[in-house]
Formats: structure tokens, sequence, C-alpha cells
């Protein structure tokens, strides 16, 4: 069997390779000899991957690196908003700082470390996020969302303070004191196909794919992303101090009972701020323009992407 191990040498703070060369014996052991690319900057690794898929390269595609290279590679299985057709699953080596997706991945699978020797996979669900409902598709397999995620993770990366559940917490109190919640109007495509809409202050709203992120924050414990729908969690405007008493909630699965939180599933989902706002799709900032107004779009792509598991 040919693998191909795609490695972000930044990720984990730029500390990456050297954890992957402390896991690399090991790895070969169980895998046995393996080709290694190292990116060399943004987009790379999505290159990378659409790549070895049209050129059939090889039978399993890894990527070493946390949440951002892995939201990189799933972009590499579409091209031209089309999803490529292949059995040339990926798999997931965990060196980054949050590694939200990859707890997911490891609950559902009956034995991670087994698959991946066997290169046994699943296709599971994908989304795709749209500026204005068809400008700059971004696909993402974990958790988009905007509002003051957005704002978090833009903060954090402007941080030296960056390391683990602690720095993600400290951020987020600091963006949740300067934080003004938009109004908003949502409308959503609930299962059964019927559209549905209301209004609302945006503190955070989260399109889940699966269950975690910002390195362990659990906001959506019945998200199944084989299941073709998305898990919607909505915090809006509510007093800031009540939010700061609940927030160790998101740690413990227990989000539903937070203040302001509405869940609720649908399979596209439109929100229309009254200015733009943050987003972030798996951990990872998008460039918006702030000085324009934008919407963003989501959709469900059912099971677009094999995964191994």
């Amino acid at each position: 069997m040919k693998r191909i191990v795609i490695l972000n040498p930044k990720s984990k703070h730029g500390h990456a390779q050297k954890v992957f060369e402390s896991k690399k014996k090991e790895l070969i052991n169980d895998l046995g000899e393996f080709t290694i690319y190292y990116t060399t900057g943004p987009k790379d690794c999505t290159e990378k991957v659409r790549n070895v898929l049209l050129k059939k390269e090889f039978d399993q595609i890894l990527i070493a690196g946390g949440d951002g290279s892995v939201n990189e590679a799933v972009n590499g299985y579409f091209q031209d908003g089309k999803a490529i057709k292949t059995k040339i699953p990926i798999g997931i080596i965990n060196l980054g700082t949050g590694g939200d997706f990859i707890k997911s991945v490891e609950k559902k699978s009956k034995g991670y470390k087994e698959a991946l020797i066997k290169n046994t996979y699943r296709m599971i669900d994908c989304g795709v996020t749209t500026l204005d409902k068809t400008k700059d598709p971004i696909y993402f397999i974990n958790i988009s969302s905007i509002g003051m995620g957005g704002e978090v993770n833009r903060q954090l990366k402007e941080s030296s303070f960056q390391m683990g559940i602690a720095a993600y917490f400290y951020h987020t109190l600091s963006v949740l004191y300067k934080y003004d919640p938009p109004n908003c109007k949502i409308k959503y495509r609930s299962p059964d196909g019927k559209w549905n809409e209301f209004e609302f202050g945006l503190t955070n709203l989260f399109v889940c794919n699966s269950e975690y992120n910002g390195g362990g924050m659990w906001w959506a414990p019945k998200a199944n992303f084989e299941d073709g729908v998305f898990d919607i969690v909505l915090v809006s405007k509510v007093p800031k101090l009540k939010l700061v008493a609940t927030s160790h909630k998101v740690y413990t699965g227990k989000v539903s009972s937070m203040p302001g939180v509405k869940e609720f599933q649908a399979t596209e989902v439109l929100v229309i701020p009254e200015r733009t706002v943050s987003q972030e799709i798996d951990g990872e900032v998008r460039e918006i323009d702030f000085l324009k107004k934008h919407d963003f779009y989501f959709k469900i792509l059912p099971k677009s992407i094999p995964v191994i598991m």
C-alpha cells in the first residue's frame, strides 16, 4: 500500500516536525514506509491533496497536523464546486494544538490505529460555507462559527499566548468583554425540508458537523457526521455575566442548559447580520472585507469525504 504523509511543519506553533520525528519510527513499524511531503505555505496542502487524488498516486493520504491542516486537505477533495469521486481516504496523525475533529473520529472508530493499518474508511458528511450564498466557497468537516468565535480565533492567532485550553478560554473571556452582538435574521431548512426563520442578537452561531472545537469545547454532543444534517447551536444576546458564570458547561457537553442557547438541526442555513461579523472554519479565520456587508450561507454535503475510521 502506498501512503503519503502531508506534514505542516508550522503546526503546533512550529514544533510539528519535531513531534512528528518522535513518532516516525512507531509509524513506520505500524504502517511501513511512506512518502513525506512538507507543506510550504497556505493552501499548499489543498493543492497537494487534489493532485494526489487526480493522479491516483497513493492509496492513503495522512495529514500530520492540526484541524487547520485537515481543513486544507478536505478542500483538496473538491474541484470546481464538485467533490472528486475517489476511494483514496484521508487519515489524521494529530500534531496540532486542538485536534478537535480527531476526537470525534476516534470515538466512532472501533480501533483507529487498526483502521489506519488496514485503510478502512467510511464516507462522511462535509459542509460548505459561502459569503452571500455563492462567493468564496470553503468546505469544512468539523465546525464553522460566526460571531464571537471568529473574533476569538483572530485574537488567539495574533497573541503570544496560544497554547492549550487555558489560552482559548482566556481569549474567549477577553473578546466577550468587548463584543457587541449584532441583530441578525436566520433562515434555515429543517430536516423535513421546511424553511424557517427568526431574528436574534448574535453572540455565537455554531454550524456543527462534528462535536468539538476550540481545543475541547463540546458544543454539539449529539452531532453526527454521518446523519446528513448539521447540528446548530445558537448563543443569542444575554447578559455577559450569565455567560461567564455558566461557561464551564461548554467543556462538559451541557451547552443546552446555558442561558440564551437554542439548538436545532438543518441542512441549509443563511444568516443575515446587520453588520459583517467574523467567521472561523475548522479553527481557521476567514479573510473578510469588513467594509462590505456579507451574509453567511451553509449547506450540508452528505457522504462526500472518505475518512479512515
